[in-house]
């Protein structure tokens, strides 16, 4: 038992607070700790919904190879820009139903989902591109298929980490990261959920209902 179930992110790491990137999906100090924790020097790391390729600068960062995904052509690009000085680093521009790996090459999955609700890619019509689904039922379809996609290009004993946060859409609340715990646990071994909290200002709305939403759930699994 000598693993913290939560964990409070700080400021990035002042070596990588000053890269360009449109956008990340996490810090790289935050990811650094889990490649460092789940892998060794030379595996290979996947992240199926790569964006702007924080992952891989972390994978670089560590020592480990790493492999991203991303299904919009313009992250995608951006995302090999920055990238571009870590040549072992490979990003794809592609659908994570459909990743180009062999099977049981993978030592760790390391991902945050795209969230279901948000405005992003809407016009997108590749049914593959997870932000575009406006359907729930759909998006958790899309998501199960993606696991499996995942699950096979694992290697046995390979570990998986999905960083996802449950969601407020308008006035619905959205259990996203319970469900994408369930699709995942239908390809994976659950092993147990760890907690990012991130320091965010807090709002008086007068709600109980409704808090800051300043907490990551990380789903832990194994193959």
């Amino acid at each position: 038992m000598g693993i913290s179930s939560w964990r409070v992110l700080g400021a990035e790491d002042p070596e990588f607070a000053q890269e360009e990137a449109a956008g990340q999906s996490g810090l790289v100090s935050q990811l650094r700790p889990l490649i460092a924790e789940l892998t060794v020097p030379g595996d290979l790391v996947f992240d199926p919904f790569a964006g702007w390729g924080t992952t891989l600068v972390a994978c670089a960062a560590e020592g480990r190879l790493g492999v991203g995904i991303e299904i919009n052509p313009e992250r995608a690009r951006q995302a090999r820009q920055r990238v571009a000085r870590h040549p072992e680093q490979r990003m794809l521009c592609g659908d994570a139903r459909k990743p180009p790996l062999e099977p049981d090459s993978v030592a760790l999955v390391l991902c945050d989902l795209p969230y279901f609700g948000t405005d992003l890619d809407l016009a997108a019509p590749d049914p593959g591109q997870l932000y575009a689904l406006r359907d729930y039922d759909a998006y958790l379809a899309a998501l199960d298929e993606t696991f499996a996609a995942i699950a096979a290009v694992m290697r046995p004993g390979a570990h998986a980490v999905i960083a996802v946060q449950n969601r407020r859409i308008a006035d619905r609340f959205v259990p996203l990261a319970w469900d994408a715990g369930r699709a995942l646990g239908r390809h994976l071994t659950l092993g147990d959920e760890r907690v990012h909290l991130y320091d965010w200002p807090v709002k008086d709305e007068g709600d109980p209902m409704r808090t800051n939403r300043s907490h990551e759930y990380l789903l832990m699994a194994r193959k």
